[in-house]
């Protein structure tokens, strides 16, 4: 989960956004709506009342679309002009083929369409009006379903601030498993992402997740975490055990790194194959006890410091 965080600088997009490319990591925000799929709300087709007339017509806030620019399977969104040589843009280019390495998954061929806001404001004025059950988030991913036949819309929506990089990275994993699996239980979507949302350099570690994991008294519970199905169960601790599990899992041994594999490869054609514990139970007597000894020894990257006019 992400909190509400400050608005923007007066910079201009260009410059916020290669100063985004150049930060250390925070944590990622997201959430999926319930099931998966989203659905826009119905709006009411009621006549108005009869001196509805004299009142202003409010206008409903509208995604980005001025400008475009499109970096492999990702089409960008924006009322403000865009940098293509952006390193930004570069290293999201490559993350399919970081997840597709890692996870052992073939690269899909969905676009995925991105929507930057220029700000929190508009940028949260349009989800709420759009999804206004949804939680407070700093960017969403959406997969919105066209038809029986028809592969979902993937969708990414969010704004530019000092988190974007991240932000940007969590989301588009969320959106790049979504267009090769048939679903994703909600504490390993948010746990792959948590860990792909991180350079490549970083191996996956986060940061944040393991400080905060480490002053917490963490108590893994895995069974509990894969019984939640709903974006607002899914808070800091939830998304933070979520990351420790998946990053064990891929980053301990070759054994662990099978287990989340074959599971993964599993709801490429069966989107309920039951929980992923006993499966690693069958490997690993304790993994309770062998998650907090991984992290225990996991070497934290320096934690994110703002660049200059950043806030």
């Amino acid at each position: 989960m992400t909190d509400r965080v400050p608005g923007r600088t007066d910079w201009s997009r260009r410059q916020m956004l290669r100063a985004v490319a150049a930060l250390s990591l925070g944590s990622a925000g997201c959430g999926l709506l319930p099931g998966r799929s989203a659905k826009a709300p119905a709006h009411s087709t009621a006549e108005p009342a009869s001196n509805a007339s004299a009142l202003p017509i409010p206008t409903a806030p509208k995604k980005p679309g001025k400008y475009f620019h499109r970096v492999s399977q990702y089409v960008f969104y924006s009322d403000f002009p865009l940098e293509p040589t952006d390193p930004l843009f570069a290293e999201l280019e490559g993350l399919p083929d970081q997840i597709q390495a890692e996870l052992k998954l073939p690269t899909g061929t969905s676009i995925i369409q991105v929507f930057l806001f220029e700000d929190q404001e508009k940028y949260e004025a349009y989800i709420q009006a759009r999804y206004p059950k949804l939680p407070v988030r700093r960017a969403y991913f959406f997969a919105e379903q066209r038809g029986s036949s028809l592969p979902d819309d993937l969708t990414v929506c969010t704004w530019v601030g000092k988190h974007l990089r991240t932000d940007l990275r969590h989301e588009l994993t969320h959106a790049l498993l979504h267009g090769v699996l048939k679903a994703v239980p909600l504490w390993l979507d948010e746990g792959i992402a948590g860990v792909f949302e991180q350079p490549a350099r970083q191996v996956g570690v986060n940061a944040q997740h393991l400080d905060a994991l480490r002053k917490s008294g963490f108590a893994p519970n895995l069974a509990r975490l894969e019984k939640l199905g709903q974006v607002h169960q899914m808070e800091k601790p939830e998304y933070q055990e979520a990351w420790a599990w998946v990053h064990f899992l891929l980053h301990s041994t070759p054994a662990n790194a099978k287990v989340i594999r074959d599971y993964i490869q599993t709801l490429r054609t069966n989107p309920n194959p039951g929980p992923l514990l006993p499966k690693l139970e069958a490997v690993v007597p304790d993994p309770n006890k062998v998650l907090t000894d991984h992290l225990a020894k996991l070497e934290a990257p320096p934690l994110a410091v703002p660049v200059a006019g950043a806030r």
